[in-house]
């Protein structure tokens, strides 16, 4: 868990970077604009949602994915439902922002900042969401690391990300393994 938290902080940094500017008025953030930029050949994606919202100081709840691409995985097929899920946050207020950034060897992280833990339970209701977990994930994913966990001070403080929960999914046997580890 401690690298997943690790890369969660540094992906949280682009979120603050973006959310400051949106503050001191530097950059002009229409609400649910997606930022594409590449660090080092590697894809970054940003949604930001609700820019005035993701700026107050006050804690935030915060989701952490992390997949392990199958090699056959087909991209489009990820990039399709991706595209799908992202165009849901609209439905969701709760969402703030929508981070992702590919990493090496086919895996990719996600960071999904929401005001309190209600949305993403909302989220995960939807068809699409329904839709990406039943079926996209079993056959494009090895496995999958899914945290919950919480911000304190908002993305503008300068606090850590606390992780609260992971759930594990292999997708590698002929039946899929779950499990759940609760910190708190």
């Amino acid at each position: 868990m401690t690298s997943d938290q690790a890369l969660l902080a540094y992906m949280l940094q682009d979120v603050r970077v973006l959310a400051r500017q949106v503050d001191s008025r530097e950059i002009d953030l229409q609400r649910y604009e997606t930022l594409h930029w590449d660090v080092h050949g590697l894809a970054r994606r940003a949604v930001i949602c609700d820019p005035e919202a993701l700026a107050q100081p006050v804690e935030r709840c915060v989701v952490g994915f992390f997949g392990e691409r199958r090699p056959e995985a087909s991209q489009s097929v990820v990039d399709d439902i991706e595209v799908d899920l992202l165009l849901e946050f609209r439905s969701h207020p709760g969402i703030l922002s929508y981070s992702s950034t590919e990493l090496v060897d086919n895996y990719w992280a996600n960071l999904v900042i929401h005001v309190k833990p209600v949305d993403s339970q909302e989220w995960r209701n939807s068809d699409v969401h329904r839709r990406a977990v039943a079926e996209i994930s079993p056959r494009q994913y090895r496995s999958v690391r899914i945290h919950n966990g919480r911000l304190p001070g908002g993305v503008v403080g300068s606090g850590a990300i606390t992780i609260d929960r992971t759930k594990f999914w292999d997708y590698g046997g002929s039946e899929i393994w779950e499990a759940v580890r609760d910190y708190s």
